[in-house]
């Protein structure tokens, strides 16, 4: 009889296909190729490590990248300073047996991540469960509890138990997270008072509480699953103390919930189920929380679009840093955490050699996967989802993931795009996949390449286009106000993007520079229509920009405006010898490129433009096009 899978083996087995025990270890279908007949062998090797073999040639590297998991995975958990370790430890969790004695420890380590290991003879540690017993989190206290006729509440997380006991209240949990309950664990309840299950705020914490409270409810003691209000998705019970959550209002929301009942929960039904509009009109409003601040919504869909060649991957990668760390992005504030990005066609040297240029660390949970998207990607990307919970997952591109014959065909794209929405609004992460706009100069949602479905169907639309000064970022959402074009830059060393001006400032701050040179080019004062015709550019922006030029005193004008004396414009003495601000210029390090809309001596200056509106002060300027293209081409997707 086979033993139990290693914590390691058994991470490895749940993204398996067909796996099946055989001799002391198992087989499965390869991920790496289109396998029919189970040429994976997997066993644990002396070493506690995970030892993968294809017998069709796959090698390693490819054998896991579909999986989402890297060489590292492979190995069990180590002590600091091993040589094989997850991180830093920075958490304990005994589990005893019912006198105390120890059985196995959890290790929570930094970053995120989660080990178990047992005691051995030699006093030291195995570090997988073995066949060591199973037993609930903190069971001498759940069995004095017991005795004293005690409420016992039920949590997702070692974590979560402590902070309740800090209510004075007494807690457990179950080893290895949401879906690992097992029936003993409810007999070990058998005798209290009862059980107030409190999920985490996502789907599958809640279908763990159902079925935590199943097994509760079999044992005897009455049940009772309380979803605490106002929790962010993938919050828990630890987030609503660190929010101002109280023992006195916890014990006043378990008064106020219901008792579990394995009838009350709703059975599937055949057709429509209908809700009445007394019920719709009496739910309270969902406030949307955002991964990167009004821009892309938790639980959202967005699709990053733009012609080829224009910064696609660029600005995805540099997001995708960005929210793994907190970091604001483009101004906005991020939520921390796992990110998972998905490099369908790039080269696997070019995504690494960005991450390292952008200083990205071993220590960032970023989580990439770099390959064709195998024939169920999809299905191999929610389960990832589920396993590593990001807050943030990119799919650059989208085509290469949903894989459609047409997509211009309406029917097809909206079935398409659907398990993308299904997988956000499940999961609470954001998913946003890049895209290419269409031919022509097509704007806003028309100008996305394909059927309407694909537009149809996001929360937001980030638009990237490329001119021959600068590139320009927008959007267009269905939560909140739509992003005005900004200016791109592109940090020639670093790779990454920041927020210049506006489009709209970037224009008038050229068409000023523009004006005050054909002032001085032509040595005498100009008329409005002379110097419509001697400046490029849109009418409007012109005729904003003269008025703004002589209201912040940089022009003089003298005239009075009439048929027979129009006004005219020229420079004050003292910008005579005053530079413009040039290309060159602009493309110099941001930390010490002048402001178009601040260069000169006083009075020879355009007034200050307002900022946009965001989380964040931007540091620099616009900036041009050329920065972009002396960049790492290969990149700019």
């Amino acid at each position: 009889m086979i033993k139990s899978p290693s914590p390691t083996c058994a991470r490895l087995l749940s993204g398996l296909k067909g796996a099946k025990p055989s001799g002391s270890g198992w087989t499965a279908k390869c991920p790496a190729h289109d396998d029919r007949r189970q040429s994976l062998s997997l066993r644990e090797g002396d070493d506690g490590r995970a030892l993968l073999t294809c017998h069709a040639g796959c090698n390693l590297s490819a054998i896991i990248a579909p999986l989402g998991l890297s060489e590292r995975d492979l190995f069990p958990a180590r002590e600091e300073g091993s040589g094989q370790a997850h991180g830093r430890i920075v958490a304990t969790y005994d589990y005893t047996d019912e006198s105390g004695a120890l059985l196995f420890q959890v290790i929570r380590f930094e970053p995120k991540d989660f080990r178990q290991r047992r005691p051995n003879a030699q006093g030291g540690w195995v570090w997988n469960l073995g066949n060591v017993r199973r037993v609930l989190y903190r069971l001498p206290k759940i069995l004095a509890a017991a005795k004293a006729a005690e409420v016992v509440y039920v949590v997702e997380g070692e974590k979560d138990v402590q902070k309740l006991e800090g209510l004075g209240l007494v807690a457990t949990t179950s080893p290895q997270g949401a879906g690992k309950w097992r029936p003993e664990y409810g007999e070990a309840l058998r005798g209290i008072k009862g059980a107030v299950v409190l999920p985490d705020n996502d789907e599958p914490g809640r279908q763990h509480a159902r079925q935590v409270a199943r097994s509760v409810y079999a044992a005897g003691p009455p049940v009772k699953i309380l979803e605490l209000p106002g929790l962010l998705p993938k919050e828990d019970v630890a987030d609503w103390i660190a929010s101002g959550g109280t023992k006195e209002k916890l014990l006043e929301l378990v008064k106020s919930t219901p008792r579990w009942e394995p009838q009350a929960e709703p059975e599937p039904e055949a057709g429509l189920q209908l809700t009445p509009l007394s019920q719709l009109l009496s739910e309270p409003e969902e406030s949307v929380s955002w991964v990167v601040g009004r821009r892309l919504p938790a639980g959202g869909l967005s699709l990053m679009v733009a012609k080829p060649k224009v910064g696609k991957s660029t600005t995805a990668r540099h997001l995708a840093l960005c929210v793994s760390r907190g970091e604001s992005w483009l101004g906005f504030a991020t939520q921390q955490g796992p990110v998972f990005y998905l490099a369908l066609e790039d080269k696997r040297a070019e995504v690494r050699k960005h991450f390292r240029d952008m200083g990205a660390t071993s220590s960032d949970p970023v989580h990439v996967f770099i390959a064709p998207s195998p024939q169920d990607g999809l299905e191999q990307l929610r389960q990832a989802t589920v396993r590593l919970r990001p807050v943030l997952v990119i799919v650059d591109p989208l085509l290469r993931m949903v894989r459609v014959r047409d997509a211009n065909d309406y029917a097809v794209m909206t079935a398409a795009m659907e398990p993308l929405l299904v997988l956000a609004r499940q999961s609470g992460a954001h998913v946003m996949a890049t895209h290419h706009a269409g031919k022509g100069d097509r704007s806003g949602g028309d100008s996305i390449l394909g059927s309407t479905a694909i537009f149809g169907a996001v929360d937001t639309a980030v638009i990237l286009k490329r001119s021959e000064r600068f590139r320009t970022l927008s959007t267009i959402q269905r939560y909140g106000e739509d992003l005005e074009e900004l200016t791109l830059l592109l940090d020639a060393e670093t790779r990454r993007v920041s927020a210049g001006l506006t489009r709209r400032e970037a224009d008038e701050a050229d068409a000023g520079n523009a004006i005050i040179e054909a002032l001085r080019a032509a040595g005498a004062p100009m008329t409005e229509s002379e110097i419509g015709e001697a400046v490029e550019g849109r009418t409007a922006t012109k005729r904003k920009t003269l008025r703004a030029l002589l209201a912040a005193e940089s022009l003089q004008r003298i005239g009075r405006g009439g048929k027979g004396d129009p006004f005219r414009y020229s420079l004050p003495d003292a910008c005579s010898h005053v530079p413009t601000i040039s290309r060159e210029q602009a493309n110099k390090d941001p930390q010490t490129t002048p402001n178009p809309s601040r260069s000169g001596t006083k009075g020879c200056s355009l007034p200050s433009l307002p900022e946009m509106a965001s989380d964040e002060p931007r540091e620099q300027p616009f900036e041009t096009a050329d920065a972009w293209e002396d960049s790492v081409k290969g990149d700019l997707s």
